[in-house]
């Protein structure tokens, strides 16, 4: 989680990264793009979670969210302060209204890792 600055729209809320899909650009694209400019991690096996659309008096939002694995913490690198928060424990962190539907898609999220030869199915926050 960041945690957005005083100066941005919910400004002192916590949130997850991410941004804008430029041009030309796929929601997907924009994950992997997002999540290297705001916390500097690689991601791999990306899963797409669901979309979802909130509308504040001044703006629309659309979101696309997406899972990710990230095998090396090494490069992690964020401009804003930021925490790693279990799943069950984000509704203890201020968030922005429109945030409320993505917590529910997280829930479902599981990534399959290959180890040795096996698969092996893990929870990943």
């Amino acid at each position: 989680m960041l945690k957005r600055g005083a100066d941005q729209h919910c400004g002192g809320m916590w949130s997850f990264p991410g941004g804008k899909v430029e041009q030309g650009e796929s929601p997907q694209t924009a994950g992997i793009r997002e999540l290297q400019e705001e916390t500097g991690l690689t991601g791999s096996i990306w899963q797409s979670l669901g979309t979802h659309s909130f509308t504040y008096p001044d703006r629309l939002l659309h979101f696309h969210l997406f899972g990710c694995l990230c095998a090396s913490l090494t490069s992690l690198g964020c401009e804003s302060e930021h925490a790693w928060v279990a799943r069950g424990r984000l509704v203890n962190y201020p968030m922005p209204a429109a945030n409320s539907a993505l917590l529910g898609m997280l829930g479902a999220y599981r990534v399959s890792v290959k180890d040795g030869n096996e698969d092996e199915d893990q929870d990943r926050e």
